[in-house]
């Protein structure tokens, strides 16, 4: 992963979880708010896909809908990615408002005033923060690589979500590392532990299960 200053400003922690494979999905619900990423950017959607979140053929196939920036995609090979983009991403949804959000489907003219288009402005390639939010099916698709790579997230929103967490995940969890130092569960969730840092660098690793 390419490190930069994040785009709160600041140094933030690092927190690192080898877990159980099974158990790297509990943390997929931070997808849906977004994470933030350090990538090269300057290019279009599709290269972005492919080239930064290492999306294959069939996982390209399964993103039918495509925001940037808060507005829907038809064509991932102009739009392009810029420092401090957002990337939203989802697998095919029910219904008309499924259908008119799909890229480049029948009912997209239905949204044509709020689809996402250039504006012509150039866009030096080179290294940037983007949120990526991912729904439904892409979670467990892109979710594992991007968590494995280190994402950045907002330190409340990563321990009310470790707070949430039940009794198997910590059995299942292989230790925590704290900016590079042993942490236990108690100490981590401990008021004012992560307090002094805004945003968390989270690393999560799968490991084999115990036998």
């Amino acid at each position: 992963m390419i490190l930069g200053q994040p785009p709160a400003g600041g140094k933030p922690s690092r927190l690192v979880f080898p877990v159980e494979a099974p158990l790297v999905a509990r943390f997929f619900p931070l997808f849906q708010q977004g994470v933030t990423i350090r990538r090269r950017v300057g290019c279009p959607v599709d290269s972005f896909l492919r080239v930064e979140l290492a999306a294959g053929p069939e996982t390209l196939e399964k993103i039918q809908s495509v925001f940037l920036d808060g507005r829907p995609v038809d064509d991932i090979g102009a739009a392009v990615i810029r420092d401090g983009s957002t990337l939203a991403l989802s697998a095919a949804m029910p219904g008309l408002v499924g259908a008119t959000l799909r890229r480049g489907g029948a009912y997209s003219s239905l949204r044509s005033a709020i689809s996402h288009r250039e504006t012509g402005e150039t866009c030096a390639a080179g290294e940037g923060w983007v949120k990526i939010k991912l729904f439904n099916l892409l979670m467990a698709e892109l979710g594992p690589s991007l968590l494995r790579e280190q994402v950045l997230v907002a330190s409340s929103v990563l321990l009310g979500l470790l707070g949430e967490f039940p009794e198997d995940f910590w059995r299942g969890c292989r230790g925590i590392s704290h900016d590079g130092m042993a942490v236990d569960r108690d100490a981590l969730l401990a008021a004012g532990r992560l307090g002094a840092a805004t945003a968390v660098l989270l690393c999560v690793c799968a490991e084999p299960e115990r036998g």
